[in-house]
């Protein structure tokens, strides 16, 4: 029998947002403070995008100045997101496909942003199912 797990028993419900106009290093200062790998990028009141650890390792190698740069310059724009429901299989192959490690989970109803899943938390519940051999 296969164990069917979906999102809503894995994901982390905490959604750290900044700003698009909000300078590089205050999002990385957020990140570190709240200890997460990635945020969510608002414009304007809207879900535009989020901003992780490799958009932050990519504008440091591109020269970006993270006191003037901002996190909609180097966000990942309109990310591909997952709804509570999706099973991790799912996840998890949509993460390879597009060599990613984070993504926003959204509500049924308006897309809302409502916290986010990891490689990590993936892992986690592998291992969890895996229990010993």
């Amino acid at each position: 029998m296969v164990n069917v797990v979906n999102v809503r028993s894995i994901f982390r419900p905490l959604v750290v947002s900044v700003d698009g106009d909000e300078r590089l290093i205050d999002a990385a200062e957020r990140m570190q403070s709240e200890q997460v790998g990635s945020v969510v990028v608002m414009i304007g009141g809207n879900f535009a995008g989020i901003l992780t650890e490799r958009d932050l390792t990519r504008a440091v190698a591109e020269g970006a100045d993270p006191r003037v740069d901002t996190a909609g310059d180097y966000m990942t724009a309109a990310p591909a997101a997952v709804h509570l429901d999706a099973d991790v299989h799912e996840v998890a192959s949509t993460m390879f496909e597009l060599g990613c490690r984070h993504l926003p989970v959204v509500s049924d109803k308006g897309g809302q942003v409502i916290g986010m899943v990891s490689i990590r938390d993936l892992l986690g519940t592998a291992i969890r199912l895996g229990g010993p051999s």
